[in-house]
């Protein structure tokens, strides 16, 4: 069953990244993905953005998925968070809390794939990542399909 949940997540993915002729700029932004994933025993959350599209799974069965597109404002305000990111130091970074060590929160991370190449940060509480990547991640859960908290 996993397999062809992942199978059809690589369709879906492959699908919304079908071949466009745009200028350089806009072709290397094309070449971005995100994944923020979140997860302890119970619970599972995860969050695909595309340059075309928002994928949301909230279980690990994936019974439960949401695909919309993205707009362009919400594009470029990833992308402007993502430009002030250091993907390099992303492993590196020090979570400012460890709650999700006795199943208090959500263990989470960032992935960031770019071109041919895939930066991982560290694992963080879901809701309280590094300030370093914070905005990013406040702004991919802001256009996931995730319950906002209040």
């Amino acid at each position: 069953m996993k397999k062809i949940a992942f199978l059809l997540v690589t369709i879906i993915l492959a699908a919304g990244c079908g071949a466009k002729k745009t200028s350089a700029p806009e072709k290397n932004a094309d070449l971005v993905s995100f994944e923020y994933e979140a997860m302890t025993r119970g619970n599972y959350k995860k969050v695909i953005v595309t340059r075309d599209s928002i994928i949301t799974i909230k279980d690990r069965e994936m019974r439960d998925v949401v695909k919309n597109p993205i707009s362009t404002a919400q594009w470029e305000s990833l992308t402007e968070a993502l430009d002030k990111v250091n993907l390099e130091g992303m492993k590196a970074l020090k979570a400012p809390s460890n709650r999700s060590h006795v199943d208090a929160a959500l263990a989470a991370y960032l992935k960031v794939i770019k071109a041919e190449e895939t930066y991982n940060s560290s694992t963080f509480d879901h809701g309280n990542p590094p300030a370093e990547i914070k905005p990013l991640v406040d702004k991919i859960v802001a256009v996931s399909d995730l319950p906002k908290r209040k």
